[in-house]
């Protein structure tokens, strides 16, 4: 059976989303030819007007058809926009209102809505995401979740699936997707191979490891001080009284210029510093484990490996491994 994939081609939206896809979706057709199967997917682009668009890298994407020319295929996927900031994003995404009936209309008729990346803003727009998980791009979380209450977030997913409706992570985790729907419509054999010979890792559960510290909401000087001051002396115990007292405020104000600015307590906020520091230091150096924790200023190192574990989705040792470039 041939599965039809559409995939939406939006003004400022990342090249690689729609082309990059396809290609995964070609090999699939390769590898299940040479499985003497027949071609699982056959796929087409559509823009709103049926007009070739403007990427983010500036390259025109050539469509095949405009939305409502005909029945869409049994997966719609919907591209990231290129810009990485909040407001670009939110402006694109309002732009595009016009497509949001037509998106819930196809969910309501049975097909399937996949979202990648930043992407998913224009799926929880539609409402098709409340009540359901879903995951997109790491350093929008926060404005996601604040946007879209009824939406169950689940950063750490590489991708997420609901009833009709799968999203997946950050940057190029369209593949990740991709993948998914191989897996899903060709089977686990084609997905593994066509991972083996485009080099992917089909075994990426969570995006966590690939997280950097969220940076503030918005600048704030006194936490600017706080932190410069945390990371200083991060080798040993630090309170919140002494953070306090450092930056010439009383504790309770030092926590809500924290949680106002980052969305975390100053504890939680000293933890994520911890744990970005160990990964540093697992990347760059051969330090053993003990010297690690002694530079990050924990002496249990049972109850680090549970916070590592819990921030990154890896152990330390599983870290190093993938992501060491120390030798």
């Amino acid at each position: 059976m041939t599965h039809r994939i559409t995939l939406l081609a939006l003004d400022g939206c990342f090249a690689s989303n729609v082309i990059g896809f396809i290609d995964l979706l070609q090999t699939a057709n390769m590898v299940a030819g040479r499985l003497g199967r027949p071609a699982p997917f056959e796929w087409e682009v559509i823009s709103l007007d049926g007009k070739a668009v403007r990427a983010s890298n500036g390259g025109m994407l050539a469509v095949d058809g405009r939305i409502g020319r005909q029945t869409p295929g049994k997966v719609i996927v919907i591209p990231a926009f290129g810009s990485p900031q909040l407001e670009p994003l939110i402006a694109a995404v309002r732009r595009y209102g016009r497509l949001l009936p037509w998106l819930r209309a196809q969910c309501e008729a049975g097909s399937t809505l996949a979202a990648t990346c930043n992407g998913s803003f224009l799926l929880a727009e539609s409402g098709v995401l409340d009540g359901k998980p879903a995951t997109t791009s790491w350093w929008l979380s926060s404005a996601f979740a604040q946007r879209y209450p009824k939406v169950k977030l689940d950063l750490a997913a590489m991708v997420t699936r609901g009833n009709r409706v799968v999203c997946s992570g950050s940057g190029m985790s369209h593949f990740d997707l991709a993948l998914h729907f191989i897996d899903r419509f060709a089977g686990r054999d084609v997905a593994r191979t066509c991972a083996r010979y485009t080099v992917l890792d089909d075994q990426r559960r969570s995006q966590a490891p690939f997280m950097i510290l969220d940076h503030a909401r918005r600048y704030d000087p006194l936490i600017t001080r706080a932190e410069r001051w945390i990371k200083a002396n991060l080798r040993r115990e630090l309170s919140v009284k002494e953070i306090a007292g450092h930056v010439a405020v009383s504790s309770r104000t030092l926590g809500r210029h924290f949680r106002e600015c980052t969305g975390d307590s100053p504890q939680i906020y000293v933890q994520k510093l911890r744990v970005e520091a160990a990964k540093a230091l697992l990347e760059n150096t051969r330090l053993r484990m003990s010297d690690v924790l002694e530079r990050v200023g924990y002496g249990d190192e049972s109850t680090f490996r549970r916070l590592f574990k819990r921030h990154t989705s890896l152990s330390p040792r599983d870290y190093r491994r993938r992501f060491g470039v120390a030798r």
